[in-house]
């Protein structure tokens, strides 16, 4: 099931939650009553539920959800749950809540849910072992002849390459060649 990460604006109603679980078979890892709490502690899970009801103390929910790790699923408890204000891939119930709806949420995967968020960047490709060498000798000479050290020097290309728009290995090539 991964982990249950409850926050609530009041510590009460976390703890009302968290024991409604619990009697159900269910124990949650943190009850919280801020997001930089739960966002804290799932940066450090692989994957789970985090469970809030329908106002965050410190952070809006489309801000909270789109810093929360892709493995969570985010759970909103709310009065009203036709309201735009919340994200569009959040799993909403109502109130007053039926601890039957929340434990059929609980008892899929989060990964069971279809992420309808988007990568807007294509996914990283790895390098092949050519590439990674003309980047490991563009650091060397750097680190050689401008006395950087290895994490300067592997910023610098990455830096040069994001403002000439060039990819890192041919940074690296153009590196070589002009020190050559």
């Amino acid at each position: 099931m991964g982990c249950i990460i409850i926050v609530m604006s009041k510590i009460e109603d976390t703890r009302k939650l968290g024991s409604l679980l619990i009697k159900r078979g269910l124990r949650p890892d943190l009850l919280c009553t801020t997001a930089a709490e739960a966002l804290s502690e799932s940066s450090r899970r692989d994957g789970g539920f985090v469970i809030c009801g329908s106002r965050l103390p410190d952070m809006g929910f489309l801000e909270f959800r789109d810093c929360l790790p892709k493995s969570f699923r985010l759970v909103i408890l709310s009065k009203n749950i036709m309201s735009d204000d919340y994200p569009v891939d959040s799993i909403k119930l109502s109130l007053p809540l039926r601890i039957v709806d929340l434990i059929s949420v609980l008892d899929k995967e989060p990964g069971a849910y279809a992420d309808q968020r988007q990568e807007k960047q294509s996914p990283r490709s790895t390098r092949s072992i050519e590439e990674k060498r003309y980047i490991d000798k563009a650091k060397l000479l750097l680190m050689d002849r401008k006395g950087m050290s290895e994490p300067e020097a592997y910023r610098y290309i990455q830096k040069s390459s994001m403002d000439n728009s060039y990819t890192m290995v041919e940074t690296a090539q153009m590196i070589l060649l002009m020190n050559s």
